[in-house]
């Protein structure tokens, strides 16, 4: 036989997290039966609704908090991602601003000068396609670094998004379930104040019924009272009777025996 009683708060609050951990809304009749079940105690729904409204409040902050540390996750590594693309297009900037400056400066001087030959100028001009071609090939190879780091930000931001959308759809389907609890929630304390008042209106009849039952045996035992008494004169007077017939007889028996 189950027996009843208390449930703290806190195993109320512990059972919620259980029943979360299940894939299971709780509700107050999964957390009777989860009670039910476990050590065969049980409380009141008041008690119940009581510990699962503050609990949802509780759940509601947690899913919010999740979604602030996702936040908190994510942006470090957007600021990282922009500094190191920042500061690799200002050094790369800067390396073809000094290149461009120092091709000008062999140019003004092959000029000013008016002794370079024509073969130290192509010299010149091919030691610059060389040093050209070096450096596009190592803009090539940081514009490659640049897209394989983008991509991997990229995925990241993907994950962080559809995770942030994950937590967002649960969040509307917890929102949505908690609306749902609410309103049976609601529904059940009516039923359990209707219940509590027919409750009430049938404890009123049933005392007004022990008092009727009461007054009913107090008559019947009056009306005993009164019945012993009446069989007890009568008794009486059938007694008195008897003797007084029984006198009148000797009487005439003594007669007849004096004539």
């Amino acid at each position: 036989m189950a027996r009843k009683a208390n449930i703290s708060k806190e195993e109320i609050h512990q059972a919620c997290w259980s029943l979360i951990e299940d894939n299971c809304f709780p509700n107050i009749p999964r957390l009777a039966d989860f009670f039910l079940k476990k050590d065969g105690r049980r409380c009141s729904n008041t008690t119940l609704l009581n510990a699962v409204t503050e609990w949802e409040e509780q759940y509601k902050e947690q899913q919010q908090n999740q979604l602030t540390f996702l936040d908190e996750d994510l942006s470090p590594i957007f600021k990282r991602f922009s500094r190191e693309v920042t500061q690799c297009f200002g050094q790369l900037l800067d390396e073809k601003t000094a290149e461009i400056l120092q091709q000008n400066t062999v140019k003004q001087g092959s000029i000013d000068g008016g002794y370079l030959s024509l073969s130290e100028d192509i010299i010149a001009l091919q030691g610059s396609n060389d040093v050209l071609s070096k450096n596009c090939t190592q803009l090539e190879e940081q514009v490659a670094t640049l897209k394989q780091q983008l991509a991997i930000a990229e995925h990241h931001v993907s994950r962080a998004q559809q995770q942030a959308e994950d937590v967002l759809t649960q969040n509307k389907v917890v929102t949505y379930q908690l609306s749902q609890e609410q309103e049976n929630n609601t529904e059940l304390q009516l039923n359990l104040s209707q219940k509590e008042v027919e409750l009430a209106k049938q404890d009123t009849q049933l005392q007004q019924l022990r008092n009727e039952n009461t007054r009913l045996n107090e008559s019947i035992q009056q009306l005993r009272y009164e019945k012993e008494n009446k069989q007890q004169e009568s008794w009486q007077v059938i007694s008195e009777k008897i003797e007084a017939l029984s006198a009148s007889v000797k009487t005439m028996q003594l007669k007849d025996r004096d004539d």
